[in-house]
């Protein structure tokens, strides 16, 4: 038989200032930490800010949430609006990251098939040259 208590705990409410707090600091910290590579960073992902400058949310091209920063004006705003403003400002972040992965596959994809078309060129010039022995 097991044993319960006759008067349950009741459970702790959730501190949304605090996490909001605790997960700008860590947010800070790893931007600080990501700083010797940060140009890789840029180049792989898509920085938006929020209409009215609150908070600006960086999404990589895979989508993923890459960093969050609280600017000036967050400050003066409730926990629960910035948590709404980042999740809001993330999804437009990633909306245009996937629409940046399109942009890089396809210049990619174009600088691939000029190269293969001058290659292609050169070889059937090759095979002319052995062909017609004037040239």
């Amino acid at each position: 038989m097991s044993e319960t208590p006759d008067h349950p705990e009741p459970a702790e409410e959730f501190d949304l200032a605090a996490f909001m707090a605790d997960f700008e600091k860590r947010m800070s910290s790893l931007r600080a930490e990501a700083q010797p590579v940060r140009h890789l960073v840029d180049a792989t992902s898509v920085r938006i800010v929020s209409d009215g400058g609150e908070v600006a949310v960086t999404a990589n091209i895979a989508g993923a949430l890459v960093d969050v920063e609280f600017l000036p004006p967050s400050k003066s705003m409730a926990p629960i609006e910035q948590a709404a403003l980042v999740i809001e400002t993330y999804e437009q972040a990633a909306e245009a990251a996937r629409d940046r992965t399109h942009d890089i596959v396809a210049g990619f994809v174009d600088q691939s098939a000029r190269t293969r078309e001058l290659a292609r060129r050169l070889v059937e010039e090759a095979r002319e040259k052995r062909t017609d022995p004037e040239q």
